[in-house]
């Protein structure tokens, strides 16, 4: 019997890592003929080349199901992976090599290099568009507005935009680099905060293997990887109880992606009921120090700090609710344009005021728990920003529920909560492209973001029951 299971861990393995191999070549073939088709006088980054691209995406999709599919099946048979975390690593390595290898698809990465340029040579990118400057990277670039990341992603863009003018190439990969460094750092934080965990190596290497967070926070650089960074010092810091240094970690992440600041008032709330005056004291004072030194040097303008918000896709739709709804209203020839983003506007709004009031709810309810600790507080904080995204974002890209991840390794109490988000983070990667359009791939690719975690909210009594039942098994 034992046998048998080493042969299947063998062979689930190779699977593994054909389907990871696979991905990579193909992702890395995307990507690199797009990079110099552009070079040379191609058509914008994300419109071209259309020969071949739906054979490539069908390969890439397969592949990432496949990748998927394994590891499920290894998180269900919950095998332990090395007793020390330099052991998970070398198992990791195979599958973090080929995440760092494959070229991003997403022209993400190349936004983030022109910023850079313009911070390098002096250029506030808060106060003026990514096209009022021209740089070798200017020909990949499409969304024309200032830069909607923090001075701290800002530091990171301009270190890896100084490698630019010997090749984009080779800016792209540095990048991709403190990308694959952050992520194995922040596994290796989760593994010293789990130091009293049984399933500590078995979360850490799910944590460190999951195929969603490979394909954005590695494959695609996506700066999430530094939220995800400052999300988990500042956990670390609850759990020890250095609380002003949590509120720290907070500020600092705001200063990589605005959304951490959601997170603060939770934060004081909970001082406050602990009655932990100096800490809150100190917490605030921290916060009227950072905005009065950010306002004096790189958001000196109310427009700047409005930049933060993103305000480019304000109208925009993309694998959410919203976009169903759009994608509905689209059907009905009678209704205009105009009488769409109406309705569009109107239900977002009401999505914003029903997640606030959830949020206040939140908040009171935090007030009136006896046995109310950091614990709770961490996993309230996974489920307003879950809540966030699933149901008040008409704007959701495919990684912006990676940022769930470490409080899912982190809360291990609510097995809810563990469950939906992995759900949640898992399957929005897996229809390439389409998220934003009004074709079938579009209608599938945002089904397959919010139905599945949304499915089991409502199912959450018959989880729990279920949950129970293998517990006890």
């Amino acid at each position: 019997m034992t046998n048998t299971i080493f042969k299947n861990q063998k062979l689930l393995f190779g699977v593994a890592i054909a389907a990871s191999l696979v991905y990579c070549m193909a992702m890395t073939s995307m990507g690199i003929t797009k990079f110099y088709s552009v070079l040379q006088g191609g058509e914008n980054y994300n419109d071209f080349p259309t020969s071949g691209i739906s054979l490539i995406r069908l390969i890439t999709n397969i592949s990432y199901l496949t990748a998927l599919a394994v590891y499920v099946n290894w998180l269900f048979q919950k095998k332990q992976a090395g007793s020390t975390f330099l052991d998970i690593c070398k198992y990791s390595i195979p599958f973090l090599t080929l995440a760092f290898i494959a070229y991003p698809l997403s022209n993400d990465i190349y936004m983030y290099l022109h910023y850079g340029v313009m911070s390098l040579n002096k250029i506030n990118p808060y106060l003026n568009t990514s096209d009022s400057f021209v740089s070798s990277i200017s020909p990949f670039i499409h969304w024309l507005q200032t830069s909607t990341y923090g001075p701290v992603s800002m530091f990171f863009f301009s270190v890896s935009a100084l490698f630019v003018p010997i090749s984009p190439l080779i800016a792209v990969y540095f990048f991709k680099l403190i990308c694959l460094g952050v992520h194995t750092l922040n596994a290796y934080f989760i593994w010293r905060l789990l130091n009293n965990s049984d399933n500590r190596s078995l979360i850490v290497m799910a944590y460190l293997l999951n195929p969603m967070l490979l394909n954005e926070q590695i494959v695609n650089a996506h700066l999430d990887v530094l939220l995800a960074n400052t999300l988990i010092v500042f956990i670390g810091c609850l759990y020890s109880g250095r609380y002003v240094w949590g509120i720290l970690a907070i500020w600092i992440g705001f200063l990589v992606k605005t959304l951490p600041i959601i997170w603060l008032p939770l934060v004081f709330a909970f001082l406050f009921k602990q009655r932990r005056w100096r800490d809150l004291a100190a917490g605030f004072l921290v916060s009227l120090l950072i905005i009065t030194l950010i306002t004096y040097t790189f958001l000196p303008t109310v427009a700047a700090w409005e930049s933060l918000l993103n305000p480019g896709v304000s109208n925009a739709t993309a694998r959410s609710f919203h976009h169903l709804i759009n994608l509905c209203l689209s059907w009905f020839p009678n209704i205009t344009v105009e009488t769409s983003q109406s309705i569009l506007s109107s239900i977002t709004s009401f999505s914003y005021c029903i997640w606030i009031i959830y949020y206040l709810w939140t908040l009171l309810k935090s007030q009136f728990r006896k046995d109310y600790s950091e614990i709770d507080l961490v996993s309230n904080i996974g489920w307003v920003t879950l809540s966030l995204f699933l149901f008040a974002t008409p704007w959701l890209m495919p990684w912006y529920p990676s940022i769930l991840l470490p409080i899912a390794a982190l809360s291990l109490n609510d097995l809810h909560f563990v469950l939906t988000s992995l759900t949640f983070a898992l399957f929005p990667s897996i229809i390439l492209g389409g998220g934003g359009g009004k074709n079938p791939v579009s209608i599938l690719t945002a089904s397959i973001t919010v139905i599945p975690p949304t499915a089991l909210l409502i199912l959450k009594r018959k989880f729990v029951r279920i949950i129970g039942v293998t517990q006890q098994s």
